[in-house]
């Protein structure tokens, strides 16, 4: 028997994701791509909607797990599937969501790779250096990336309009469609007007009008995010020898070296655009190590005799 429903409703989940704005464009992708790889496997088993229990579920799970996938993207599968189903339910083609019904997959400790506050300092005053378009791009992008706490996307929508550097904040469209203003310091508003005064340059030689993206790649248009990770990344490997560091190192650096100097944690939340404080606590024990750790090589009792 053809299974053709279970892409008709596949194809009506993604439309539901996609609609009103609710999930990032990012996300939309990621939930869709989970859902996918599911209905493949429950195609290839040949399982109908009425063959979905709680067990198909968990040993779905376990196949994942025997892959060799991390606790944390498994748990990211269950909860697109658990999407999934609670849609079906919701236009009522499935009575109960059996998701609801496996235990939640135990998450591995979150363990977030990070600069040192001296390596941030050797990545922006030593490694990006030089006055050219390039250079000059690639400092005020990851000055802006590092200063700001922005999520890569966030960081290549940036709009002309949205630089108010006058009252030292950008304005940063998030997730959810959703714009939140974030503070920006003095050194990165330099760095980022040296930028814009090359980007100014190659928009009269490129005979350009009207482009509103921030960060430009060398024929005029707006910098794609890939070519934007590649760039960001080759700058971190040559300022840590770190393995592991990701574009969203940078944000985990802002984040990290903001609450290890004290800042309020809603403070934070609010500059990283978190909806759930439980999301910036995440951070907390990354923290609270260094602080033990300056504790200890700080105040004179703290080690035994």
């Amino acid at each position: 028997m053809e299974q053709q429903y279970w892409d008709d409703y596949y194809k009506l989940f993604v439309k539901h994701l996609k609609g009103g704005g609710i999930y990032a464009e990012n996300t939309a992708v990621a939930y869709g791509s989970d859902v996918a790889a599911f209905i493949k496997h429950l195609k290839r088993k040949k399982k109908g909607q009425d063959d979905i229990t709680q067990f198909e579920i968990r040993g779905y799970l376990i196949s994942l797990r025997q892959s060799g996938l991390k606790s944390s993207s498994i748990a990211r599968k269950m909860e697109s599937i658990k999407m999934f189903f609670d849609y079906l339910v919701a236009i009522k083609k499935l009575k109960n969501n059996p998701v609801r019904l496996v235990e939640p997959v135990k998450v591995d400790p979150y363990r977030a790779k990070y600069l040192s506050e001296e390596e941030a300092r050797y990545l922006i005053e030593t490694g990006l250096t030089g006055k050219d378009f390039k250079h000059s791009r690639n400092r005020a992008m990851i000055e802006i990336y590092y200063n700001c706490g922005l999520r890569l996307s966030e960081l290549m929508a940036l709009d002309i309009l949205d630089l108010g550097f006058t009252s030292n904040m950008i304005k940063v469209l998030g997730k959810g469609g959703k714009y939140r203003q974030v503070p920006v310091g003095d050194q990165t508003i330099k760095a980022a007007d040296n930028y814009l005064t090359e980007r100014e340059k190659l928009l009269i030689t490129k005979k350009i009008k009207g482009e509103n993206a921030v960060f430009l790649n060398t024929r005029g248009g707006r910098l794609t995010s890939r070519s934007a990770a590649r760039i960001v990344k080759a700058h971190l490997q040559q300022c840590s020898e770190k393995t592991g560091l990701s574009t969203h190192s940078l944000r985990h650096s802002f984040t990290t070296h903001l609450l290890t100097a004290g800042a309020n944690l809603r403070a934070v939340q609010q500059m990283l655009g978190h909806a759930s404080l439980k999301t910036t606590q995440k951070y907390s024990h990354i923290t609270t190590g260094r602080l033990i750790s300056i504790y200890k090589r700080a105040h004179p009792r703290a080690e035994a005799e």
